[in-house]
């Protein structure tokens, strides 16, 4: 993880984290509970699957056009990932404080893919948290 000096605030106590919207804790507050451990039903986890970490997921993806023959897609998912764990990058990345948690590529084509297979009750109910009237 990047410096700690993001934190001060939530070290010193001026600030306090009450909710994780993340599948797993975050290294430095795992103490924090997750939102999807709050769900009381298996569809409002999986809501929260769809809604929060499956579009937290895709939210800064890089991607290819359609056609591109696999193993170029191969090749250049692993060159990213391996970037992802240079020592020089993540230096560099500390410097300007960014955490550095990336998705493999295959993971993003599946979250894709799974957001594609909503179903319609679920779209139904989502619409109705986030469209109450």
């Amino acid at each position: 993880m990047a410096g700690m000096g993001q934190w001060s605030a939530i070290k010193s106590g001026d600030a306090v984290i009450v909710l994780q919207l993340t599948p797993k804790p975050h290294p430095a507050i795992p103490h924090v509970p997750l939102a999807i451990d709050l769900a009381k039903t298996e569809a409002g986890k999986e809501l929260l699957k769809v809604v929060i970490h499956d579009q937290n997921k895709i939210f800064r993806p890089f991607v290819l056009p359609p056609g591109v023959p696999d193993d170029r897609v191969e090749m250049l998912r692993a060159a990213f990932l391996k970037t992802m764990q240079d020592a020089d990058f993540l230096a560099e990345a500390g410097k300007s404080r960014l955490d550095i948690a990336p998705i493999s590529g295959a993971e993003i084509q599946e979250t894709v893919a799974r957001l594609s297979r909503i179903d319609d009750a679920s779209v139904a109910r989502l619409k109705k948290v986030l469209y109450p009237r």
